[in-house]
């Protein structure tokens, strides 16, 4: 995918030429100095140790609801299939790449940061789902926490809402949680599967926009505990 969207590419109609992004420095050395290195160590500042443990947290609160949530999934019809499966396929990857190499096009920088986030939200949720190897409410099979369907969606949404404001990142938002809602209503995930993928597509979205950004943002995340579960708040300004 990256060796695709970076070649030269020349559109003498539009008299428009590809930019290439890494300068001409050797792909993979830039790939991780330039790319992959930066994001990782702007992560995980003090924000970022706030959104791991805040999502490790509310995931921990919303397990003690898991077998409620899914119990009710099997008693009543809340998403009919045709929901289920657009939501599959929202969160599949797919449409993500796609917008992802499209904005390589007409916002290179904002396509790079969510190609950032993407990768290192599938790369991180591969290693804890294999790691961890949950089964599922099916019972079926494992890799269950957590949620790769909506870690993408959410890296995806956190990319948008930093590049385009809170318009454009409000719906990116509801996407992700209705592709979040339609995996538990597909009995495919516990509800604590998304909750803690929600905090893990969030955390290297953000993590990929402060290396575009170039500095921190001002935002705050920070777990408030209740009676009977837990409350997350979070706000940022654009």
């Amino acid at each position: 995918m990256f060796a695709f969207s970076f070649m030269d590419y020349a559109y003498s109609s539009e008299g428009w030429h590809w930019n290439d992004p890494t300068d001409s420095k050797p792909f993979f050395p830039w790939l991780w100095e330039d790319q992959f290195k930066p994001t990782i160590v702007k992560g995980f500042d003090e924000t970022g140790a706030r959104i791991i443990v805040g999502g490790l947290m509310a995931s921990a609160a919303a397990a003690s609801q898991d077998d409620k949530v899914l119990e009710y999934t099997q008693n009543h019809d809340v998403m009919s299939e045709d929901w289920r499966q657009l939501g599959a396929m929202l969160g599949s990857g797919g449409p993500g790449v796609i917008l992802a190499v499209s904005q390589l096009w007409w916002d290179q920088t904002a396509g790079l940061q969510a190609l950032r986030a993407m990768s290192l939200t599938t790369l991180t949720h591969v290693t804890l789902a294999a790691s961890i190897n949950r089964q599922r409410p099916t019972g079926d099979r494992g890799w269950s926490w957590p949620s790769g369907h909506t870690s993408n969606a959410f890296a995806i949404a956190t990319s948008l809402a930093y590049s385009y404001g809170p318009w454009i990142g409000t719906a990116a938002y509801t996407t992700a949680t209705f592709i979040g809602a339609s995996r538990i209503a597909s009995q495919v995930h516990w509800l604590s599967d998304t909750v803690a993928a929600a905090a893990l597509g969030f955390y290297w979205g953000r993590a990929s926009a402060m290396v575009t950004r170039g500095e921190k943002d001002p935002i705050t995340f920070y777990p408030v505990p209740v009676p009977g579960g837990l409350i997350v708040n979070y706000s940022q300004s654009f």
